[in-house]
């Protein structure tokens, strides 16, 4: 092999494997929930709306979870998984709904927050331990 035919082929190489690393960092997006998922997350966020009458009578359009997890589970803090549901109203137009997976004594999907705008900016960043930033891009949500 020529110096040149070396230069040219760890050129191919380094570009590979450069294109390899970005794939695999754009490989790591939001999911789809489960069935058991979903079924619990509806769930989840029909209850909170019965507790508290707003909005009125949503319907979901969709429903994203986030594949990026905290760290650990700490004793005060024990959210494991995050998801982001999309409503619509009639009356109120588009909402937005944040829960978490609370593991303790009861598990289950929790609403952490629900509005039109800045959804899940309210939250302490204490319950994403340390990921926040990283849970919010991933379900494309938005902080100012």
């Amino acid at each position: 092999m020529t110096t040149v035919t070396r230069l040219k082929w760890a050129s191919v190489c380094a570009v590979t494997g450069s294109l390899l690393a970005v794939a695999a960092g754009a490989a790591i997006a939001a999911r789809n929930p489960t069935i058991g998922e979903r079924a619990s997350i509806q769930q989840a966020l029909f209850d909170d709306v019965r507790a508290h009458r707003r909005p009125a009578h949503p319907v979901i359009t969709r429903i994203t979870v986030s594949t990026i997890r905290p760290p650990g589970a700490t004793m005060r803090y024990r959210y494991r998984k995050f998801a982001r549901v999309d409503l619509s109203d009639p009356r109120a137009g588009f909402a937005a709904a944040l829960l978490g997976y609370y593991v303790g004594s009861i598990s289950g999907w929790r609403v952490l927050d629900l509005g039109s705008s800045e959804v899940g900016c309210n939250v302490p960043s204490t319950v994403f331990q340390g990921r926040q930033r990283a849970i919010m891009r991933d379900l494309k949500l938005q902080c100012p």
